[in-house]
């Protein structure tokens, strides 16, 4: 009986440590590791570069005051997909765009947003 009930707890026990080997670092209490030299907060972090940028063929601009933005890629998680360019109005009278950019950082590529300036 004794040795029923050491193998038991001997089972539960390889159990546990099977399903907490499989668990983030942090929630086997663990800090998670650093992030990688260069790396910017709340950036995903693409191992591989986007495509080339698509030739777009820019349509004359509106009637009102606007800026185009120019198409780009933009990572869904599992592949690249297009965004389409576009016109926009800027926020205030002499904003300049300027467009986000994919950077290549350790361990693959960023996107760094544009913004006004």
């Amino acid at each position: 009986m004794l040795k029923d009930m050491t193998r038991a707890a001997l089972a539960a026990a390889l159990l546990v440590a099977g399903l907490s080997s499989s668990l983030p670092a942090a929630a086997q209490g663990y800090p998670p590791p650093p992030p990688p030299p260069g790396a910017v907060p709340g950036a995903v972090i693409v191992p591989m570069a986007p495509p080339a940028p698509r030739v777009e063929v820019v349509p004359a601009p509106p009637p009102y005051a606007a800026v185009w933005q120019a198409g780009f890629w933009r990572w869904d998680g599992y592949r690249y997909r297009w965004i389409r360019g576009h016109y926009v109005r800027p926020p205030r009278e002499r904003h300049e765009w300027v467009a986000g950019h994919w950077e290549e950082r350790p361990g693959g590529h960023i996107w760094i947003e544009g913004f006004w300036r």
